[in-house]
């Protein structure tokens, strides 16, 4: 195992600070659609200075996630370089391992929302049913080899293998991973990934007969959804709806950090 050595010597830019901040609202948005599961769970992006990842740290929910402070680097062998607290999150190699295998990938996500882990117990591929699955221009893949947690480099390097050059995995009976060429992205594909598995599972439930598109038209739908512009424009949306959910005191969403553990 990576030892837990660290040193806060390394200096973080303010461009940097800014680009984890947009991360630690990524959290935040996430945890308000569906994908908080008590501390599980972590966001990650790729080091601009090729140092390794930052990670969310370990012992916060999604939802407490507040800034750039929240965050930590890892070298390539999971050693913790930079960031509070003496633990980090086991299952870092699942993150490695995609951006070691997609040098176009920029920030990725595990967690385990309620629909999108159901469906992970399945064999059943996702059918883009609407919009929200138009985000995934062929069904994504599932990683089967097992449901443990991803904690070796390994199996870290095979799931990323599986993913392929997909934006989302299934992990069978444990969770989901996603990813983007940027923060908006991953975020966008995360909160429609669990939509659409939840559609899905919906109609299957009622027994109705349902269809999909056919390939050319939802490769042309999944450049449509995918457009920068429209990444940005419903990243702002669910930002202003996190403000608000934030102003009324959802429990889930704290204004105010929690000590680390």
């Amino acid at each position: 195992m990576a030892a837990h050595t660290q040193s806060n010597t390394i200096d973080v830019s303010p461009e940097l600070r800014e680009s984890l901040d947009r991360l630690a609202l990524a959290s935040r948005i996430l945890e308000m659609e569906g994908h908080g599961n008590f501390t599980l769970g972590h966001l990650a992006m790729r080091d601009p200075e090729g140092r390794g990842i930052w990670i969310k740290r370990w012992g916060l929910t999604l939802g407490e996630v507040q800034d750039w402070n929240d965050h930590q680097l890892l070298d390539f062998d999971g050693n913790l370089l930079y960031g509070d607290g003496n633990k980090r999150h086991s299952e870092w190699p699942i993150h490695m391992g995609i951006y070691k295998a997609r040098p176009d990938i920029n920030a990725s996500a595990h967690t385990h929302p309620r629909y999108g882990t159901v469906f992970s117990c399945t064999s059943e591929p996702l059918r883009a049913l609407s919009n929200a699955g138009s985000y995934f221009a062929a069904p994504p893949p599932r990683y089967t080899r097992t449901s443990e947690l991803i904690r070796d480099m390994g199996v870290g390097d095979d799931m990323a293998d599986i993913l392929g050059d997909h934006y989302a995995v299934f992990l069978r009976n444990h969770g989901v991973v996603f990813c983007g060429e940027s923060i908006e992205k991953m975020t966008i594909v995360g909160v429609n990934l669990e939509v659409a598995c939840q559609q899905q599972l919906e109609i299957a439930a009622s027994g109705l007969a349902y269809d999909w598109p056919d390939d050319d038209e939802l490769a042309r739908k999944a450049k449509t959804m995918g457009e920068g512009r429209n990444l940005g424009l419903f990243f702002d949306y669910f930002s202003n709806k996190l403000a608000a959910a934030q102003e009324i005191g959802d429990p889930n969403l704290p204004k105010e950090r929690r000590a680390a553990n």
